[in-house]
């Protein structure tokens, strides 16, 4: 359940992930954001007026989306994904980008 805090926390996060962070940190930030973007309004939230919290979160993720592809790339991989999969407008930059790294992955299992 998301609460009106929560699009305003979503870019203090993405800026977090500009830093060196431990990995279980920077796993932990990736894990709040997948929730941020599947998440909904609480009751509450939607009584006061604010229903859309997690498109507002989703658009939030939008203005650092480079982010979590570099993130996707080169760190916490199914997380990312699963960020830019409810994220990112541009399915098919999505879905192209998700088959390089199921091949990538697939080679580095191989070896």
């Amino acid at each position: 359940m998301l609460f009106q805090v929560a699009p305003y926390a979503t870019p203090v996060i993405l800026a977090a992930l500009t830093e060196e962070l431990p990995s279980f940190i920077r796993s932990h930030f990736l894990n709040i954001l997948w929730y941020l973007v599947t998440g909904e309004s609480h009751a509450t939230e939607v009584e006061a007026g604010l229903p859309d919290l997690e498109m507002e979160c989703r658009s939030a993720v939008g203005e650092g989306i480079w982010l979590i592809y570099k993130e996707a790339a080169s760190g916490d991989s199914e997380t990312a994904l699963d960020i830019l999969e409810f994220a990112d407008p541009d399915s098919v930059r999505f879905e192209n980008f998700r088959s390089i790294i199921a091949a990538r992955s697939k080679r580095r299992r191989r070896f």
